[in-house]
């Protein structure tokens, strides 16, 4: 069982690229975007200027992996 909270947060993102067995690196080279930009989505702290919020297109295709994985 996973415990996702409801839609996009950080720490989703971060269960879901543990549940995926894959790096974050390797999560940004498949959505197709930077390190960086995938590091500043797992930022917790959402007042920090280091945080992003990651668009839903992204996460929808993170749901997709998930559900490809067949660990959802």
């Amino acid at each position: 069982m996973i415990n996702f909270e409801l839609g996009y947060t950080p720490k989703n993102l971060r269960l879901a690229i543990t549940k995926l067995g894959v790096t974050q690196a390797a999560l940004a080279a498949t959505l197709g975007v930077s390190d960086r930009t995938l590091r500043q989505w797992v930022v917790e702290d959402l007042e920090s200027r280091n945080h992003a919020d990651m668009p839903l297109k992204q996460w929808r295709k993170v749901l997709a992996l998930l559900a490809t994985a067949n660990v959802v």
